[in-house]
């Protein structure tokens, strides 16, 4: 067996050498491209829907979910107000160190509108506090209301006294 070295020419070594730069280059603008395709293009923008204030009873025990019963409450904002019907119920399900939240309740408008209203959230511990987090979703054959079936929101916990409350917010 014998040594096989190849030696290169200043030319083949140029030529390697710029498919080497230009592959280098390529990859790092693949990169750019992934990283400014993770920047937002955009700030979310919200607009304030209402608030939410549920009257709740005592909870059920079902093991890993508790079931809480809504009993009433009311909900307001610059385009809705109105009353939370008795008869809705809060599902909260203990999840790797979370409570997974599963709602759904009737909302009467002063007008007298029927609105449902369902949401999905989490709550859980951090060291910043509590998270607590919703996300409505609403369903009404109302003309006039007939807009909330077709947005997204998102909602806050507040503190009422004796309440399960929220800040809901339209996401635009």
């Amino acid at each position: 067996m014998s040594d096989y070295k190849k030696t290169l020419s200043r030319r083949d070594f140029n030529k390697t050498s710029t498919v080497a730069l230009m592959a280098a280059t390529l990859g790092t603008l693949g990169a750019n491209k992934m990283a400014s395709a993770q920047t937002p293009a955009s700030e979310l923008e919200s607009n304030y829907l209402m608030e939410l204030a549920l009257d709740v009873a005592d909870q059920l025990d079902a093991g890993h979910t508790r079931i809480a019963p809504v009993t009433g409450g009311s909900f307001s904002g610059p385009r809705l107000k109105g009353t939370v019907r008795d008869g809705g119920a809060d599902w909260i399900t203990q999840v790797s160190g979370h409570s997974s939240l599963d709602v759904r309740i009737t909302l009467d408008t002063d007008d007298g509108a029927v609105i449902y209203m369902t949401y999905k959230g989490v709550v859980a511990r951090s060291d910043n506090g509590l998270y607590w987090r919703v996300t409505p979703v609403f369903n009404t054959a109302s003309e006039k209301y007939d807009w909330l079936n077709h947005i997204v929101c998102v909602g806050k916990n507040k503190q009422i006294e004796g309440k399960v409350a929220y800040d809901i917010f339209e996401i635009l």
